[in-house]
């Protein structure tokens, strides 16, 4: 017995170019902010220094965008929170420390694209059990697309 999979969520082309705009600015940060914080290794500082300096920065920015929101956002709403809300930071600051491990071993291109392929296939996962809200079937394109990612991860990281 299949489990029924609810109607795929779509939005509108325009938002959809606006996010696919951002993640891209996003990843090209994500290359960018690693180089960085290897560089402030080389300066001296730890990787669990550069990702503490990271996490302080984090911390100071949105805290203040916390306090000045109407209410003072979470300082005040702290009957919402719960235990497990600490799993993304956890799970975050593991991706930071593997990036920056990576990036000091491996190099960047090499660590990216093995980032890029867990994180593909974790996607898939989470799409076709809809975890976020929008479900997609797991079909023979999305499969072929992410061996082809997975290829070129595997040319990238054995290459000279």
């Amino acid at each position: 017995m299949s489990r029924a999979l609810p109607a795929t969520k779509r939005c509108e082309p325009a938002l959809m170019m606006q996010s696919a705009w951002l993640a891209l600015a996003a990843g090209m940060a994500l290359v960018l902010q690693n180089a960085l914080m290897v560089a402030m290794t080389s300066r001296g500082l730890t990787l669990t220094g550069a990702l503490f300096c990271n996490s302080l920065v984090g911390l100071v920015i949105l805290s203040t965008m916390e306090w000045l929101r109407p209410g003072h956002g979470i300082f005040l709403s702290t009957d919402k929170l719960a235990l497990w809300f600490v799993l993304p930071g956890l799970l975050g600051t593991f991706f930071v420390f593997a990036s920056l491990n990576g990036y000091k071993i491996q190099g960047s291109a090499a660590t990216i694209m093995l980032i890029l392929t867990g994180q593909l296939i974790s996607a898939l996962i989470l799409d076709r059990w809809g975890i976020t809200g929008v479900v997609r079937e797991l079909s023979w394109q999305r499969i072929v697309g992410t061996l082809i990612v997975m290829s070129g991860a595997w040319m990238v990281v054995t290459a000279p």
